[in-house]
């Protein structure tokens, strides 16, 4: 009998243990690497343009608690950045992150997923890359957050002064833009 309770338990346990590399995980591992351009920033620190946008605009963007970014340029060398970027392509690849947008085309990609249901999305995740530039990553989180606020977002991404961001991620957002 204990045999059985010992193993079922063990079984239990090794179910128990999630093996598939989170975000969150690589997003905390790169914090403190070098290589990288870091910055979690709260939303109040980003848009501070809310006025030009319209009343649902502002309160879609408002549902936004925080945005992580990460970013790592060719500079740092094509092997860490290849590295990175398959990394980064195997936790998007996860049948959690729902899929809104995947482009590729020559030297670039881009995926625009979601954590969560239409109803309620817990994060927004864009990831980018450019052969010439690097990599791009984004992660939104929030509350409340619907397909519906995701539009409004988009919407007014065009019109919000990315300037404010910090190490330069305003210039890098803009030049992945043209």
């Amino acid at each position: 009998m204990k045999k059985i309770f010992l193993m079922t338990l063990l079984g239990i346990s090794l179910l128990a243990c999630n093996t598939k590399p989170s975000l969150q995980e690589y997003l905390v591992k790169k914090e403190n690497s070098t290589a990288f351009i870091t910055a979690s920033l709260p939303t109040s620190l980003l848009f501070q343009n809310l006025d030009s946008l319209s009343s649902k605009e502002q309160t879609s963007l408002q549902k936004i608690e925080k945005i992580n970014l990460l970013a790592l340029t060719k500079s740092k060398g094509e092997p860490i950045l290849e590295k990175e970027r398959s990394e980064l392509r195997t936790i998007l690849d996860q049948p959690d992150y729902e899929s809104i947008i995947n482009f590729s085309s020559g030297g670039r990609e881009a995926r625009l997923v979601f954590l969560g249901t239409e109803e309620q999305i817990d994060e927004l995740i864009f990831f980018g890359y450019d052969a010439e530039m690097g990599l791009l990553l984004l992660r939104m989180r929030g509350s409340d957050v619907n397909v519906n606020d995701i539009v409004q977002i988009s919407q007014s991404a065009q019109r919000l002064d990315m300037n404010s961001l910090p190490g330069g991620f305003g210039d890098l957002l803009g030049d992945l833009g043209e």
